[in-house]
């Protein structure tokens, strides 16, 4: 019941010495009587206080008193006559300051009069809210079963009580909801339910609810998202309740559509699952993740938490084809006018305050084709690569196209890996038939920028057993590696073969 419906009981002659129409249409949710001069340990939020004005000694004790309940969150002040025949004016003046509606009880109406009143039809508005409840949950479920979306129950509930509502996923990609969020806005709110003690929490004019599993998978939780500021308002909380539990349901559906999708992919790889899923003329691109430990003992990346992160990624990239390999994380996702880079760093930082010990390391290749995709993978799985015992929580790399490396790595696997044959396949058949140790001279030989000497000395062996490698390298290769063009095909067709390995 709202603060002015005891207002409207004449038989009670309750008057109001501070408070517009706005407070007035506050909810009474409970009652509470006390003395006491800081009465925080005695009343909680929504509660209408009663006092007898025991503790009144100046203009001070008002102040101090009203400030404390105004802090706690209650609806209104009730301040009985009977003690000093009238409500001081200092408990006025600290009403209208703090902003918390005052009514005075006159001192021949007990407060005990007023509670059994208040409870009585409390008790009687509980029932018809659970009545309510009740018809509207089975409304609700009626209407999914006939095939009703969750955007369109989501917008008939919000249409209902004159109030705007979302559905959100930690990440914060809005899955339903038609009034644009800003990005701002949703930064705070996913933080708000992610470091919240329980859900429902309520942020200035924001409640957010938790759709499904609550907080136990906080990552890769849902989040009900309503704003209402007008009068209804309890009620307008218990249906959107309500319609999280239905939204649970919806979100259990589309995660076995989902899962029969990753089993797909798993079984024959991202690569298939992306021809699959797109067409050869898309352009596309290419993340793998892993997770890291970011705190001593935040513990070993088990299976769940890789499952975990690919329902995460999956929340975060939306359309995205995905595959577990070994420790990693594998998507693909349509690449065209999108960065998807900048659109992982910010989607992905949300998660932080549930990363539970274990930070994300991202690769993100440039965009590829589906038949430059293997090569793709293999650049984004080098820029996943963990390169510290604590890094960031999130570290998101992208691919650039400011490189020969880079470049060739988006040529087509069936030609880059042809290439590769025509320029080492004498070394690699070399190697195999004789264990000659040519291929990994040259890649050291490579790495040391063409230097005999430090060559030499990283692979343990004498300078001249260098100098008849790479000669001999030479001599099969009908390349000279003192040319920088020779020097750039040789180095192209190895990255080649490690992209194969990968």
């Amino acid at each position: 019941m709202l603060l002015q419906d005891l207002l409207d009981d004449a038989e009670l002659g309750i008057r109001v010495l501070h408070g517009d129409r706005a407070m007035l249409d506050r909810p009474v949710l409970r009652t509470c009587t006390t003395d006491m001069p800081d009465p925080t340990r005695y009343v909680s939020a929504g509660s209408l206080v009663f006092s007898g004005l025991v503790w009144h000694k100046s203009a001070e004790d008002s102040d101090l008193f009203v400030k404390h309940l105004a802090r706690m969150g209650v609806t209104a002040l009730a301040a009985g006559e009977a003690l000093l025949g009238a409500v001081p004016d200092d408990v006025v003046a600290a009403c209208i300051r703090h902003r918390l509606p005052l009514v005075s009880v006159p001192a021949d109406v007990p407060f005990s009069r007023i509670i059994e009143r208040l409870t009585a039809r409390m008790s009687g508005a509980r029932m018809d809210r659970l009545q309510n409840g009740l018809a509207r949950q089975r409304r609700l479920l009626e209407a999914v079963a006939d095939g009703r979306s969750i955007d369109d129950l989501l917008a008939r509930t919000a249409s209902e009580f004159g109030a705007d509502a979302w559905l959100l996923t930690a990440t914060g990609v809005c899955l339903a909801g038609d009034e644009h969020l800003d990005e701002d806005t949703v930064d705070h709110l996913v933080e708000s339910a992610l470091t919240a003690e329980r859900l429902p929490h309520t942020t200035g004019d924001y409640t957010v609810l938790s759709v499904g599993a609550g907080l136990r998978d906080r990552a890769s939780s849902w989040l009900l998202v309503v704003r209402h500021t007008g009068p209804g308002r309890a009620d307008c909380l218990d249906a959107f309740g309500e319609l999280a539990a239905v939204a649970a349901l919806d979100r259990v559906r589309r995660d076995e559509r989902r899962r029969s999708t990753w089993d797909t992919c798993d079984a024959t790889g991202v690569v298939a699952g992306a021809a699959t899923a797109f067409d050869a003329s898309r352009r596309l691109v290419t993340v793998v993740a892993r997770r890291v430990p970011v705190h001593p003992r935040a513990g070993v990346v088990t299976t769940d938490r890789l499952h975990s992160l690919r329902a995460v990624l999956c929340d975060a990239l939306p359309g995205s084809v995905s595959a577990l390999d070994g420790d990693r994380v594998v998507l693909t996702v349509a690449g065209e006018n999108t960065d998807v880079g900048m659109l992982l760093r910010r989607r992905l930082s949300r998660i932080v305050p549930a990363s539970e010990g274990t930070g994300l390391r991202i690769g993100v290749s440039a965009t590829c084709t589906l038949g430059s995709l293997a090569g793709a993978i293999a650049t984004a799985t080098a820029l996943a690569a963990d390169d510290g015992d604590l890094p960031e929580p999130v570290s998101v790399r992208v691919a650039a196209m400011d490189s020969a490396a880079e470049l060739f790595s988006a040529v087509p696997d069936r030609l880059r890996h042809d290439f590769a044959r025509r320029v080492l396949g004498p070394v690699l058949d070399h190697d195999l038939s004789n264990d000659g140790g040519l291929l990994p001279t040259l890649e050291v030989f490579l790495a040391c920028s063409g230097s005999w000497r430090r060559t030499a000395d990283r692979i343990h062996v004498h300078l001249n057993t260098v100098r008849y490698r790479i000669g001999k390298v030479e001599k099969l290769t009908g390349r000279d590696l003192s040319r920088l063009d020779d020097k750039l095909d040789v180095y192209l067709a190895l990255r080649s073969l490690h992209m194969q390995q990968s």
